[in-house]
């Protein structure tokens, strides 16, 4: 009976170093990042018909063992084994980066005067409970104070960084290129302010927020005004993610994940053949 129960716990040592297979781990790797690609074009397809959206994308790179443990956390989290474990002629699947898309947008138009879509690379800047954002998505509405606001109640600031209101809105909204809010019929119209227009030297210092929203990254990174930026009233700019691309890339992306689950499937029958031999 020792006989017997040594055996086992021999054979299921055998199948454990077995399953630990690095060509397992290096499957399970690529298709892990492929996983992450396909939230990332999900997330792009959801937010499809999002004013001022920008589409995101994914890039891949190799490592290669041996791995140094004090590197980045993306490199630890690329393999299971020791640092110095693993074979030098493989080689695993890191993602490098995931990077923004900030390319302009068609417009749609939609006649509503507090609709604007913006021309050229920059944002607007408005002030959030979290601190101040910025965004492209242009969709704006009256609050019940006449504060120009987005559809989420956030405050559009002037050139001043202050709050814009409207004070008599009986008369016709006009929004110039440049910003300039003016009220009236044309004849007597009072200004309202200039919507402020901002810019950044990298856009690589903003990330996503959630509801169209950016912020910046680094504290030592300041806006820019952006004098090339020119608004267009009564439209708004549609998101840049191209649909059939995008559903295309989530094809190629399915099949990399399947691919990558066969490859596990026949290693693991390898090892269970092997393990039944012994």
């Amino acid at each position: 009976f020792k006989g017997k129960v040594l055996l086992y716990e021999y054979v299921n040592q055998i199948k454990q170093e077995f399953a630990m297979h690095e060509g397992l781990i290096i499957a399970a790797s690529g298709g892990i990042k492929q996983q992450v690609k396909m939230d990332v074009l999900a997330n792009n397809m959801a937010n499809l018909n999002n004013a001022g959206f920008k589409s995101d994308g994914v890039v891949f790179r190799e490592i290669f063992p041996p791995f140094d443990t004090n590197s980045s956390v993306e490199t630890r989290e690329n393999t299971l084994v020791s640092p110095n474990d693993s074979s030098e002629t493989v080689a695993y699947v890191a993602v490098d980066t995931i990077y923004t898309d900030h390319s302009q947008g068609i417009f749609q138009k939609t006649d509503n005067p507090l609709d604007l879509a913006l021309e050229g690379d920059g944002f607007f800047e408005v002030d959030t409970p979290q601190g101040i954002r910025y965004t492209r998505n242009g969709n704006f509405r009256l609050d019940t104070e006449q504060h120009v606001v987005t559809q989420d109640g956030n405050f559009v600031l002037n050139s001043n960084q202050k709050k814009i209101k409207i004070q008599d809105t009986r008369g016709m909204i006009v929004v110039g290129p440049d910003g300039t809010i003016s009220i009236g019929d044309g004849l007597d119209n009072q200004d309202a302010g200039k919507i402020r227009l901002v810019k950044f030297e990298d856009s690589k210092a903003l990330a996503k927020e959630g509801n169209g929203l950016y912020k910046i990254m680094d504290n030592e990174v300041e806006p820019l005004l952006a004098d090339n930026l020119r608004i267009t009233q009564g439209a708004l700019e549609r998101s840049n993610v191209n649909s059939v691309e995008e559903m295309t890339n989530m094809i190629t992306a399915i099949r990399a994940f399947e691919a990558y689950q066969k490859i596990i499937q026949t290693l693991d029958d390898a090892d269970d053949k092997a393990v039944n031999s012994i």
